[in-house]
């Protein structure tokens, strides 16, 4: 069981560790520069830890996203789940993932980039993600003995590659990690929207011990958390050696993590680097939309048993195909309104889903307001985006903290999750109070 920990952790990591992990770190590091260490960690708590508290939720309750959701009401659960595996695999997660595969990792190797060149990457790209997810009870073993180890190999190749031959020494911060080090990186950290990922995915570890014969649900939580105490090492230790990566390169016009991976694929391995980066992010991309479509098929199948898991499977390796032609900017114009509301959403399910493993009842009333009103908040900062708000509600929002960085909801989530306690606790002990 020992080996099937390690390969489920392997695979983990790989899940997570898709194109927008990869380009995050280095631009922050070469951002912050000497505040590069601070602003990590920062970044880690959001991007590694909430993540890593989503699995152990999920595993621990047994039952999905849906049982995230359940809390508020089995409708809302159902509900909560479609929309996670609708946005996150197959709608958005998945065909941007095989967009930034096509997009990063063909840039510098194809020579000619047009519609037909995104089709026929995406025909190929799409088959291999489908070849792989046929059989669910392979795809842990198919990604932690094949691909991971392949994908950490490329990654530590580059990165170990810059750290003994680094271009520059870290310098100066800039922007927002001059002030504000910690509070920025765990933005970024947070914008990965790793947690709803795992919302998705998480499913497919606890799958994978099933498939070993394992039944008893505390060594399944176990050993998930097990897996995912390794999973979330590995990313922290190739985020930080990205963000060196960054910190170390010397200031220049980068738009993204991209230019700056690009341009120490290219100064430290020369013409060959190309060949590199291109293999590192189309693995990072390939692995995550297969354990993507795995989910999605595994959710749809629960709830249609008319049709088989292979059957699912090749629809959303099709939908994923068909949403991929769209091109990146298509998909992103969509899925982003989508991603905003559901996001601070899952979040606040998750952390008093976390919470509540530790009582000795079921919290009810902590779930509803606190969710509320998030959701109420969520939606204000759409219609805020798109320039709907006038009046006194555009003033009301804009006064709630932390509102400039699209954190609202934050302080609110906080204070409503309070409330919500002292009332279960209240009606916890009345009973008792009754009976004496």
């Amino acid at each position: 069981m020992k080996k099937q920990v390690i390969i489920s952790g392997l695979m983990l990591f790989s899940l997570f560790f898709g194109a927008g992990n990869l380009i995050f770190p280095p631009m922050l590091g070469h951002t912050a520069g000497e505040n590069m260490w601070i602003s990590m960690l920062g970044f880690a708590l959001t991007g590694i830890l909430l993540p890593f508290i989503t699995v152990i939720v999920v595993a621990y309750y047994d039952e999905g996203v849906e049982s995230v959701g359940n809390r508020i009401h089995p409708w809302f659960g159902f509900g909560f789940a479609v929309v996670i595996y609708m946005s996150i695999g197959a709608f958005y997660g998945i065909p941007r993932a095989a967009n930034v595969a096509y997009e990063i990792g063909t840039r510098n190797i194809l020579p000619i980039h047009n519609q037909w060149t995104l089709v026929i990457f995406a025909a190929i790209f799409f088959a291999i993600v489908y070849w792989i997810s046929l059989n669910p009870s392979k795809i842990v073993d198919n990604l932690g003995k094949l691909l991971t180890p392949l994908l950490l190999l490329m990654v530590a190749l580059l990165s170990i590659a810059v750290i003994i031959n680094p271009e520059s020494a870290l310098g100066a911060p800039h922007d927002k990690y001059v002030a504000h080090p910690f509070v920025s990186g765990s933005l970024e950290g947070y914008f990965t929207m790793d947690l709803v990922a795992a919302l998705a995915f998480s499913v497919v570890i606890v799958n994978g011990y099933k498939f070993k014969g394992m039944t008893d649900r505390l060594k399944i939580l176990k050993y998930v958390c097990l897996s995912g105490l390794i999973s979330a090492l590995l990313l922290g230790v190739i985020y930080f050696a990205l963000a060196y990566v960054g910190a170390s390169t010397a200031p220049g016009n980068y738009k993204d993590g991209t230019d700056i991976l690009t341009y120490n694929s290219l100064r430290v391995f020369g013409s060959f680097g190309d060949i590199v980066f291109a293999l590192t992010v189309i693995l990072a991309c390939l692995t995550t939309c297969i354990g993507l479509v795995n989910a999605c098929a595994t959710f749809t199948k629960k709830h249609v048993n008319k049709f088989s898991y292979k059957s699912f499977a090749l629809v959303f390796s099709i939908i994923g195909f068909l949403f991929t032609t769209l091109g990146l900017k298509m998909i992103l114009s969509i899925a982003v309104p989508l991603l905003t509301l559901i996001y601070p959403v899952s979040i606040v399910l998750v952390l008093i889903s976390f919470i509540n493993m530790f009582s000795s009842f079921r919290f009810s009333w902590a779930y509803r307001l606190a969710t509320i009103v998030t959701l109420v908040i969520s939606i204000l900062q759409i219609l805020n985006s798109f320039n709907l708000l006038h009046g006194f509600v555009l003033n009301w929002f804009k006064a709630l903290p932390l509102a400039s960085i699209d954190l609202a909801w934050l302080i609110p989530f906080i204070l409503f999750t309070i409330i919500g306690l002292i009332i279960d606790f209240a009606i916890k002990r009345q009973p008792n109070r009754t009976a004496s």
